[in-house]
């Protein structure tokens, strides 16, 4: 056995002279084919994941032990990354993209967090490597993302960044500190001291205008890399091209400085509508030309590559887009790379996660669903599982790691002109990869035709190969997998494993023909079939070819030295294949087959019994393949089940599902109401507020009139503001104008009484109201504007500005008929400002500092657990009874859940309003602002809400606030629980959260 490894120990030290790196490490090094990490050619099939974007919270989870010994342990772990972890590697996938949002570690300036529950991030390195991830870190400083500000430190959002994404100093000051902090936890997890990061973005789909080395940005280019590389980040430095816009940033074209050692080509090419289920779908086939022209010495990488896409305020609900979810778009988009001899591939997003807070950027709303292939439910749609179909295949096919383009186009190695081909092959081995799709790639045509595949034994026409509408196929040729070797096969390759025999798993769509030969077989060799499939073999001196029609769910084929899956690709998706390492690159000997399972998360072997940790939502029939003869039982869950043993050497058992278990979701009711905007009225004591004295700004936008009103200029970023204007006289009118990003809104009141404002418009972040002051209402002295503004938070830098464009009110002045006033003498005598409590102090560092804002409910806790509504101020009422006028209330109550501790049950508030109903509404959770329901611009309605912010076996505490933004009033007609799914589990929910739960203190009275 001493042979082979130190064949393959000479193989990577050969493969490491000739690759290139940074010359910081050899790790992880590249050439224009693959990366390489510690020797080993990698197919890199990453998921992009934002643990902003998810609620931590303790679980116990099934822990394996890689030693000589497996064994499932229960451990508490403080995170519930590792669930979704669980789901990226069960599906294919061996690394995660992660962006690092500055906003989210530091509330003011100086002050930085990473060890607070969710900002744990060597938990987050921790959980990735436990799961067998690597790590692409994306530290920005600047990351998009749609989230709040870009991911810029808010308290920069005053003006004090300076002049953003450039090589200006006050910039450069303002965000090395965080490039220091988030460096040093990046280079001590890196793959070069134990860790798994493998790759270092240098900010985020910043164009190279101008390819100049005095120009700002490749200046700010090389300040960002000089400071990673100061901290001691040695693993190679990437960055993203935002679609083929401009060239930017590589070592390969017009490299004046700035440019990254691995060049990235960001795209999001489906074009689809919800809309309309025949838009879009137009593949992009001219990657390979782009990286041949401008990366050509690196390989082919795509840092973000459509996983879904997110929808806007008033756009359509991702539950509604199916063009969006349909699993074709994996199956013939990923399908397209690989054929254009991809093999980084990062899918943005992989998971999406909810914005919850005011952590979205006004671009997006509370759901960031994003129609990816894990639903923000954390539930697997089949998208996931479409593409899980394509990552097993790039984790076993090591000849796909080195190829170079053969040919490619309409009817190229193809009979028929409707198909387009692309043909890649290894230099060195000769293994081809034949990619077929529609030429017209959004044709939903059934199209059959034949193929002239170039094998070793001469070119062999393969007929009857048919591509039913949105579909693609990879044709392999002389690929080998263990002892034994494809020559040809039109049907997919799965994956293969090396156990007592070598097994191999291919799919087509049921009723579709498929076509292979095993080289090398004896003509004494018999084969027996297991399944529905029609089966014709004919063995020759040199090979055997197999002909059959797929048949419903799967059929195996048993020879001597091999065993076939042949699967129905709906059947498919329910394969699985856990490996038997925690390492990111698993090889074809270290896994273990499962088939039936909604998710099989991890499975091992001891003492005879197989152990398969796993969630299931209907019961099943598992069949597991580990190659051990003597396996007499399967344990699902920690359930022993006495196995059936199948001819060809699997076993079978029955598991449950989740089916006929009872979930009790109460009723919320025994509502507790108070008005939550005592503001408006004259009596109310703001003697503690922020009095609004400021005539210059550091702001690049000029204040519409003075004093300066912008909030971000004292100290409050996120969230509703409350302002209180004060003047003398008789006015007719007031002009304010407000922004506070897209749908937001705001409301003014004079004396108390309403006299307007905006509602909102999902295409505006800026509005401008001329509103009559009624004679009525007004006082000879000390009247009394309120205005309350929304917030749907601060801009990307994709909006002139960026997070320095400011939120609150821009300006307000008084009109009269006898004056005219300026920017300077408004008629306003004293404004004074209120927002979330205690401004950037950070009250709450558990949820961190973009989960508040400024209404009273907020800034006095009514939204924490063991708050007790009981004060004079609170009456029974119900958000179904709502409002009469205008006016903004707080709703509580609480309710208890009861949820077996073996299930897993996705749940969420749904509301709704009577049509016409102007209003804007938010859900708090335990404390969690998670949910903006705004009815009259939408879309959504509907709110997922995780383990960790609701209690499944405990008491919770849910608030709503309504503002009522007319004096006709507003109600809700429906506020309830839902249920998403429910899945048996092996990882346990049950668990006490409450040290994500920090409740209300009397503190809170200091903000009233």
């Amino acid at each position: 056995m001493w042979f082979p490894r130190v064949l393959a120990a000479l193989t990577a030290l050969l493969l490491t002279c000739n690759a290139t790196n940074d010359g910081l490490t050899e790790a992880v090094s590249w050439d224009s084919y693959s990366l390489v990490i510690n020797g080993n050619r990698t197919f890199i099939f990453a998921a992009e994941f934002h643990y902003q974007r998810v609620s931590q919270f303790r679980i116990i989870a099934l822990k394996r032990d890689f030693g000589s010994m497996f064994h499932g342990l229960l451990m508490p772990v403080p995170e519930m990354w590792l669930d979704i972890f669980h789901k990226f590697k069960a599906n294919g996938f061996n690394a995660i993209s992660v962006y690092y949002f500055w906003s989210y570690h530091s509330p003011s300036k100086g002050v930085y967090d990473f060890e607070t529950s969710g900002k744990n991030l060597q938990r987050l390195f921790d959980y990735a490597k436990e799961a067998g991830l690597w790590v692409i870190v994306r530290a920005g400083p600047y990351c998009n993302a749609e989230t709040n500000g870009g991911g810029l430190a808010l308290w920069g959002s005053d003006g004090s960044l300076g002049s953003l994404r450039t090589g200006d100093e006050t910039y450069h000051q303002a965000w090395q500190p965080w490039v220091a902090k988030i460096g040093e936890i990046v280079a001590n997890n890196e793959i070069t001291r134990g860790g798994t990061v493998i790759l270092n973005q240098v900010e985020n789909e910043l164009q190279e205008t101008t390819h100049s080395a005095n120009n700002t940005l490749v200046v700010y280019m090389e300040q960002l890399e000089t400071a990673f590389r100061a901290v001691g980040v040695t693993v190679p430095l990437t960055h993203n091209e935002k679609g083929q816009r401009s060239m930017s940033w590589s070592t390969d074209y017009q490299d004046v400085g700035g440019s990254v050692n691995v060049y990235g080509l960001d795209s999001y090419p489906g074009g689809l509508s919800c809309t309309n289920p025949d838009s879009g779908f137009n593949v992009v086939r001219n990657y390979y030309q782009w990286f041949s022209n401008y990366s050509y010495t690196q390989p082919e990488y795509f840092p973000e590559f459509e996983g879904g896409y997110f929808t806007p305020w008033g756009g359509s609900f991702y539950d509604d887009c199916a063009a969006e979810h349909d699993p074709a778009f994996a199956d013939v988009y990923y399908k397209n790379n690989i054929g254009q001899r991809t093999t980084l591939m990062s899918l943005y997003m992989t998971w999406g996660g909810t914005n919850w807070g005011h952590s979205a950027a006004p671009v997006v709303y509370t759901s960031y669903d994003y129609s990816a292939p894990l639903r923000e439910t954390r539930q697997i749609q089949d998208k996931m599982y479409q593409a899980k179909l394509i990552a097993l295949f790039t984790r076993v096919s090591t000849d796909l790691l080195k190829t170079e383009m053969i040919g490619n186009g309409t009817g190229y190695a193809t009979s028929s002109t409707d198909i387009w081909t692309w043909e890649i092959r290894n230099p060195d081995t000769n293994a081809g990869f034949y990619t077929v799709q529609q030429a017209n790639s959004s044709s939903r045509a059934s199209v059959t035709f034949s193929a002239n595949l170039n094998t070793s034994q001469g070119v062999i026409t393969v007929p009857n190969i048919n591509l039913n509408g949105r579909q693609s196929n990879i044709l392999v040729t002389d690929y080998s997998f263990g002892q034994n070797t494809l020559l040809y096969s039109s049907a997919d390759v799965l994956t293969y494993g090396v156990f007592d025999t070598d097994v191999l798993v291919l799919y087509l769509e049921e009723g579709q023909t498929g076509q292979f030969a095993l080289k090398g077989t004896s003509a004494n060799n018999t084969h027996t079939v297991f399944g529905t499939s029609e089966i014709v073999t004919t063995t020759e001196a040199s090979s055997t070819t197999i002909v059959y029609t797929q048949g419903s769910g799967k059929t195996v084929l048993q020879s001597k030295g091999v065993l076939i899956y042949l699967l129905e690709q709906k059947a498919a998706w329910k394969f699985w294949a856990p490996p038997r390492t925690n390492r990111p690159d698993v090889k074809p000997g270290e896994q273990i087959f499962v088939f039936g399972p909604y998710l099989v998360r991890n499975a091992y072997v001891s003492h005879g019994v197989v152990h398969v940790s796993g969630d299931n939502d209907n019961a099943t029939t598992i069949e597991v393949y580990t190659g051990n003869p003597y396996i007499q039982t399967i344990d699902w869950n920690g359930i022993r089940l006495d196995a059936t043993k199948t001819l060809y050497g699997s076993v079978t058992a029955q598991i449950p599902g989740a089916e006929d278990r009872t979930i009790s979701l109460p009723a919320l009711e025994n509502w507790r109401d108070a008005d939550s905007l005592p503001e408006k009225l004259n009596a109310y004591d703001d003697s503690k507020w922020t009095v609004c004295d400021k005539n210059s700004t550091l702001s690049p936008v000029a204040p519409l009139t003075k004093p300066v009103l912008f909030s971000s200029d004292y100290g409050y970023y996120t969230g509703a503001k409350v302002y209180r204007g004060y003047f003398d006289g008789n006015f007719t009118s007031v002009n304010i104008t407000c922004s506070a990003g897209l749908a937001f809104g705001w409301s003014a009141w004079l004396n108390g009484i309403l006299i307007g404002g905006n509602v909102g418009n999902a295409s505006l972040a800026t509005t401008t109201a001329v509103l009559a002051l009624p004679l009525s209402s007004l006082q000879p002295k000390d009247n009394l504007i309120t205005v309350v503004v929304d917030y749907h938070g601060h801009d990307e830098t994709s909006t002139a500005k960026g997070v320095q464009n400011p939120r609150g009110i821009l300006g307000a002045f008084l009109i009269s008929n006898n004056t005219t006033n300026t920017s300077t003498t408004t008629g306003f005598k004293l404004w004074k400002i209120q927002g979330n409590a205690g401004g950037s102090a950070n009250l709450d560092p558990v949820r961190g500092p973009m989960n508040e804002g400024g209404l009273y409910g907020e800034r006095t806790g009514w939204h924490l657990p063991n708050f007790k509504p009981t004060s004079p101020k609170f009456s029974r009422s119900s958000p179904l009874t709502g409002l009469n006028s205008s006016g903004i209330h707080f709703y509580t109550t609480t309710f208890h859940l009861n949820i077996d501790s073996d299930l897993d049950v996705p749940l969420g508030l749904e509301l709704s309003a009577p049509a016409g109903t102007v209003a804007r509404i938010m859900i708090w959770v335990n404390g969690y602002q998670y949910g903006k329901y705004v009815p009259h611009i939408g879309p959504q309605t509907r709110f997922p809400v995780p383990p960790g912010v609701v209690n499944n076996r405990g008491m919770n505490t849910v608030a709503l606030s309504l503002w009522a933004m007319s004096d006709e009033g507003a109600y809700l007609d429906t506020v309830r629980l839902i249920e998403y799914g429910r899945y048996q589990t092996g990882f346990g929910f049950d668990s006490d959260w409450g040290y994500l739960q920090p409740g209300w203190d009397v503190g809170r009275l200091e903000y009233a």
